[in-house]
């Protein structure tokens, strides 16, 4: 049984403008990356240019996986705003994938001084409805390490790049998004065999009793394991933290009705076989798909700040705004990366959330 900790990387590259504002504040731009976006002289109607460098004097090992420098992952790596000023919605995914699965091939060696280059074509997971002039912007977070080490430390760097601004004709840029969302329903029994049936409903149970125990904790005003994780003893942050717990818990109480949908196979591709990806949410129709490596991870925790069945389903579904708003990003990932959050960060942290509830299984199992 695989009991790695899971690795939550921002695969939402985060919002530009005054969504940015709102949803990751102040943040102090990286001192060792920088970003630079361009339109290139050539290539389809919605391709960019993507340009990392290492502006700092340590050699960089990058994240790849669920990043601006991934190019296998539906995921957002630009944010696209419309001659009106409205952001196209980005049909993309949120990644959580296995710490100890990673490889070196799921990094790039960035020495300093030196750039990387990465084509990015918007339309792999944006919608160009109209013909006209668009905006694009990077902003968001990038996982990393000091080569030639791969072990992940601190927080991720921060980058944010300047905004282009291209003409895009909607009858060529064609959307690249797979299968389209149906109705709703919490689980998704098409594709699932006796086992997995029996291993998602087990975790949507223990999800539930987690929830509820970390949600309890959270609502005592004595609870310094609330203040180590959240950095505030505010009787809002309390409040809000204890809604998204009791939201989540609601949501897996039930294998047939809530606002969610949750596949327990890759209803969508994406899963890479040999790892490292856990399992992912597709936020913008609060629809959650597990991957064969969720199966290899353990249905309730096995020690500190190790993840499991229950902790994955906690953490993906604070990622669904259905059914708690406003719904979490991945802004740091592990014990060490969570610890660094400021409190409006820390709130708003889809991890923070399932490292939390991993402590309450005492209280779960008392």
């Amino acid at each position: 049984m695989l009991a790695g900790r899971v690795l939550s990387v921002l695969a939402r590259i985060a919002f530009v403008g005054s969504a940015v504002g709102h949803r990751l504040g102040r943040r102090e731009r990286s001192s060792q990356l920088e970003a630079e976006l361009s339109v290139p002289a050539s290539g389809s109607v919605s391709e960019l240019v993507a340009r990392i460098t290492n502006v700092g004097t340590t050699d960089l090992n990058l994240l790849k996986f669920g990043t601006i420098l991934d190019r296998k992952l539906p995921i957002q790596k630009v944010v696209v705003v419309d001659e009106a000023g409205e952001e196209v919605q980005a049909k993309a995914i949120h990644p959580s994938l296995d710490y100890d699965a990673l490889q070196s091939k799921h990094f790039q060696l960035l020495k300093a001084s030196e750039s990387v280059e990465t084509i990015i074509d918007a339309a792999m997971v944006h919608s160009f409805d109209k013909s006209g002039t668009y905006s694009f912007a990077v902003e968001g977070l990038i996982p990393l390490a000091v080569a030639p080490s791969t072990k992940l430390s601190g927080p991720p760097a921060y980058v944010k790049s300047n905004t282009v601004s291209m003409h895009v004709e909607a009858g060529e840029a064609s959307f690249q998004g797979s299968r389209s969302i149906e109705g709703r329903t919490n689980l998704d029994f098409a594709g699932c065999n006796g086992t997995k049936h029996e291993v998602i409903t087990a975790a949507l149970s223990n999800c539930n009793k987690l929830a509820l125990a970390a949600a309890d904790d959270a609502r005592d005003p004595t609870s310094a394991r609330f203040v180590e994780y959240f950095k505030s003893n505010r009787s809002a942050t309390r409040r809000e933290v204890v809604g998204r717990f009791e939201a989540a818990a609601a949501e897996c109480s039930t294998t047939d009705s809530g606002v969610s949908r949750l596949f327990c196979y890759d209803y969508y591709g994406v899963c890479e076989t040999d790892g490292p990806l856990v399992a992912y949410t597709m936020w913008m129709f609060d629809t959650m798909v597990v991957c064969p490596l969720f199966y290899e991870r353990p249905p309730l925790p096995t020690g500190c700040h190790r993840q499991c069945h229950a902790t994955t389903v906690i953490h993906e579904t604070t990622h669904c705004g259905g059914v708690y708003s406003p719904m979490t990003n991945d802004y740091a990932y592990g014990y060490e990366g969570i610890m660094a959050l400021k409190p409006d960060w820390a709130l708003l942290n889809a991890d923070t959330y399932s490292l939390y509830a991993n402590g309450e299984f005492a209280l779960f199992i008392s």
